[in-house]
């Protein structure tokens, strides 16, 4: 079942502060209305955002746009998400040029020594992530309804009046 979640909920169930859910809404990652999928997008969001690979130079102090390998890593977790093949044992391989999800113990060691060999590459552990989202979820306090001012049709009442 899908949770409604506002954007605050999801960063902190993503564990990042709201600045980052709110660049991530703006860098059209994270779309309301919120849900699960939305928490493990922000959490990628935010490892491949700051991510500069070897001989890559990049000023903190300048936006930078998602290139597609970003992209492509946030799309991927996303989908693992509500992938049925998805498990604890699941992660995201992000490569400067390629994204790869890998689900087994077994499909992860063929594919160390398969592709990576020497490559730089950076494990994301998206299957451990989205088992332990619902206990998150399920952390996160319910906003209570915010108390309104008194209408101007009924003044509110003096300190001398509430006494009485």
């Amino acid at each position: 079942m899908t949770r409604a979640l506002s954007a605050h909920a999801v960063a902190i169930a993503a564990g990042v502060s709201q600045t980052w859910a709110w660049k991530a809404r703006d860098s059209g990652i994270i779309h309301a209305p919120h849900s699960e999928d939305d928490v493990i997008a922000l959490r990628v969001y935010v490892c491949v955002s700051q991510l500069a690979w070897p001989g890559e130079r990049r000023a903190r102090s300048e936006k930078h746009e998602l290139q597609l390998w970003q992209t492509l890593a946030v799309n991927a977790a996303r989908d693992a998400v509500s992938d049925r093949t998805t498990t604890q044992d699941t992660v995201l391989w992000v490569m400067p040029d390629a994204v790869r999800v890998v689900t087994t113990p077994g499909e992860r060691a063929a594919f160390e020594l398969d592709t990576l060999g020497g490559r730089t590459a950076m494990r994301i552990p998206i299957g451990k992530w989205i088992a332990e989202l619902d206990g998150t979820l399920d952390g996160i306090p319910t906003p209570r309804p915010r108390r309104t001012p008194a209408s101007p049709s009924r003044p509110s009442r003096t300190p001398a009046e509430a006494a009485h």
